[in-house]
């Protein structure tokens, strides 16, 4: 299997607005972002084919969540 980081992908709109941003990583581990018409932010991460979306847009964000449970869950992988 490959390591590293194995593919970075940008994408743009006509008007060089970013519209998504794709990493692969590891042996089968990804992260999206991509910006949804009304300009909010989605937050993809998975492997391989399985993973969440979360809300990523604002301040409080369902992202901002899921990284607070994940920090309670797991003290010592916390990073400041």
């Amino acid at each position: 299997m490959r390591d590293g980081i194995r593919e970075a992908d940008v994408r743009t709109d006509s008007n060089g607005v970013i519209t998504s941003v794709r990493l692969v990583f590891g042996p089968h581990h990804f992260v999206d972002l991509q910006r949804r018409e009304d300009g909010g932010v989605d937050f993809v991460m998975g492997t391989t084919h399985h993973g969440f979306l979360a809300d990523a847009s604002i301040v409080g964000s369902e992202l901002e969540g899921i990284i607070n449970e994940v920090r309670r869950a797991h003290p010592d992988l916390t990073v400041d």
